[in-house]
């Protein structure tokens, strides 16, 4: 493939309910901000799709798998559902609940999309901003909103990343909250810091000095205490097998770089009780 053209790759949806058909309509618009995007193909186009998509947990796509494994083999299929299925040879099977990140990692490497297929440069922030909205839409609310907590320990938020006015943006969108913001370049200051205070919230970039921020997202989930501690990568990386590894490794949200600060306070909302009103 070009890696300098334009191309479309049509993707048929088999069996899957109208909700998720949305999902993958977003999907598929972060994709356009790529040299190579996904669109849903259409039943009346006279081409086959690159690849099908099928739904093993409806019983259209359980009609379409049957049929399917009758066929030659036409195009790459990935199932996706509780269980893989025997019937059918396929390339990949992807497990429920649906992560949009591991739906397009999946295509790229069933269709051999080049992962770090650059972005122009113009289409950067808008392709942050369409990613960061998908994220949003995916991660859990840890806290009732309604509901004040209070610590017998300062609540505060730790950023890891080499930079430090990663740790200085931080800190201003999070002034007068009443969370302190302590910021560290490397995973082992990070561990340093950890034994000493209890974090709410660690905000970290994928490549760190010492070890990967996938490493730190393991750490983190393996000392949990009674204070649950929110692993949270913000990074330029755009690769979305990174995203998979990330949820692997127990990350908890997935930001791109540059990210507007109304999507931060959005995502620090989801693991941060009363986070605007707490004071001590």
């Amino acid at each position: 493939m070009d890696d300098n053209k334009k191309l479309e790759v049509a993707v048929e949806l088999a069996g899957f309910p109208a909700r998720e058909k949305t999902l993958f309509s977003s999907i598929f618009k972060v994709s356009e901000y790529r040299p190579f995007n996904y669109r849903e193909w259409v039943p009346n186009e006279n081409d086959i799709p690159a690849c099908l998509l099928i739904d093993l947990d409806s019983d259209e796509g359980l009609i379409r798998r049957d049929l399917e494994a009758v066929r030659p083999e036409r195009y790459p299929i990935i199932s996706v559902g509780k269980a893989p299925s025997d019937k059918l040879k396929t390339v990949a099977h992807i497990k429920r609940p649906i992560r949009w990140a591991e739906i397009l990692a999946t295509l790229d490497t069933a269709l051999n999309i080049p992962v770090a297929s650059p972005v122009e440069p113009a289409k950067a922030e808008q392709m942050s901003d369409a990613e960061n909205e998908l994220e949003l839409g995916q991660v859990d609310q840890w806290y009732d909103r309604n509901t004040p907590m209070t610590f017998k320990s300062e609540p505060a938020v730790l950023v890891v990343d080499p930079d430090p006015t990663g740790g200085n943006y931080i800190a201003d969108r999070l002034s007068g909250t009443g969370y302190r913001v302590d910021h560290v370049p490397s995973v082992a200051e990070a561990v340093s810091l950890l034994a000493l205070h209890r974090y709410n919230c660690v905000i970290h970039e994928v490549e760190l000095p010492d070890k990967s921020g996938f490493e730190l997202c393991t750490l983190l989930k393996r000392r949990q205490d009674r204070r649950r501690t929110a692993s949270i990568i913000l990074t330029g990386s755009r690769n979305p097998l990174d995203r998979v590894r990330a949820a692997s490794a127990g990350c908890d949200a997935f930001l791109s770089k540059p990210i507007q600060p109304q999507a931060l306070l959005r995502t620090l909302e989801k693991f941060l009780p009363d986070w605007r009103y707490t004071a001590n």
